[in-house]
């Protein structure tokens, strides 16, 4: 019998199907657990026993064996003939100083300020209302203004969303042009600090809100030198002049009507003829389409009453405020809409 052979693919039945998509909330939960616990990190260099990991996490070994055997069927971990548990080509990414690292990303998601709210999805689907102000009696970001420590999660998570753009952003799009290369809510910097080491020749700008900016990392990305903060609330005024703006994951935060109330504040200040980047999670025109931009619509509607769009939505959105699309990128893990000041 060859040892190497591929297990058949079992073809489940739409019930067992069904089943594994109702289960999907424990696999995240369990990731979370490891993210939470830095399993990653304690199997860095090398592996080790579920006795040993318990030890170093202060876990219960026997759940915690549980918990490694259970990641180890969803591929993030490797188990020996030995017993011990070792991090996969996944698993990599939840160690903290991974260049990728997803570990704050997957603390974040299921984490009671995101978790909860999801429970209350009917809610949202039943009135129309934003389950998160309906769970906590207020909405996302004045409650993280609230809840420091959720908030620097919440905060590092998107960090980890922007690395995850950064290594594929300036390779896809050309910033040779740019002398000023701004980021309109960028929070800590990771996704402008990553441009600009790829753009010598650019300076930059870091726009947010003042407490966000006491994080940022352009210090520690050698950047410091040639970018400015600026702080403000993007609701009242953007003062910033730039050649090209970046937004990511902002305008998908928000309904229309404050989308262009953001669109119409930048667009006071950028010259005409400067570029705008939408980095966000394009729908498909196809509803049956497959595509997690679907799934983040639902995060979106439960979590700040925000959207998920089309092109033609963000085109829409963009004519009416000073802008027009000129094309889009097909790139991933976001998409990239790119728009000029008319």
């Amino acid at each position: 019998m060859n040892s190497t052979a591929q297990k058949p693919e079992i073809s489940l039945p739409p019930e067992a199907q069904m089943m594994d998509l109702a289960m999907s909330f424990i696999k995240s939960q369990a990731v979370a657990v490891s993210a939470r616990l830095k399993i990653a990190d304690h199997l860095k260099d090398g592996a080790k026993t579920a006795g040993e990991l318990a030890e170093a996490t202060g876990a219960h070994e026997a759940s915690l064996y549980r918990l490694l055997r259970a990641l180890s069927s969803l591929g993030i971990l490797k188990r020996d003939a030995e017993g011990r548990f070792s991090n996969t080509e996944l698993g990599e990414v939840l160690r903290s100083d991974h260049p990728r690292s997803m570990r704050d990303a997957l603390h974040m998601i299921c984490d009671p300020p995101h978790w909860n709210p999801h429970g209350n999805m009917q809610h949202s689907v039943e009135t129309g209302e934003v389950a998160f102000d309906h769970t906590f009696g207020k909405p996302v970001f004045p409650y993280f203004a609230d809840h420091p420590e959720e908030a620097r999660v919440f905060d590092n998570a998107m960090s980890s969303f922007s690395s995850m753009v950064a290594s594929s952003l300036p390779a896809e799009y050309d910033f040779s042009n740019a002398k000023t290369i701004a980021d309109i809510g960028g929070g800590h910097g990771i996704l402008l600090a990553k441009v600009l080491q790829e753009n010598p020749h650019a300076k930059g700008i870091l726009f947010d809100q003042p407490q966000v900016l006491e994080g940022n990392v352009l210090d520690s990305e050698g950047v410091s030198d040639r970018t400015q903060t600026v702080g403000g609330d993007f609701f009242s005024e953007i003062p910033v002049a730039a050649d090209v703006y970046l937004m990511k994951f902002i305008l998908h935060d928000w309904n229309d009507e404050q989308c262009e109330t953001i669109l119409k504040n930048l667009a006071a200040s950028a010259p005409t003829g400067s570029k705008l980047l939408l980095l966000e999670t394009l729908v498909e025109e196809d509803d049956n389409e497959p595509s997690i931009s679907k799934i983040m619509d639902l995060n979106m509607l439960v979590m700040t009453g925000g959207k998920e769009r089309k092109p033609s939505e963000y085109a829409e959105l963009l004519e009416k405020t000073g802008f027009k699309l000129e094309k889009v990128y097909p790139t991933a893990p976001l998409q990239i809409v790119e728009a000029v000041r008319v």
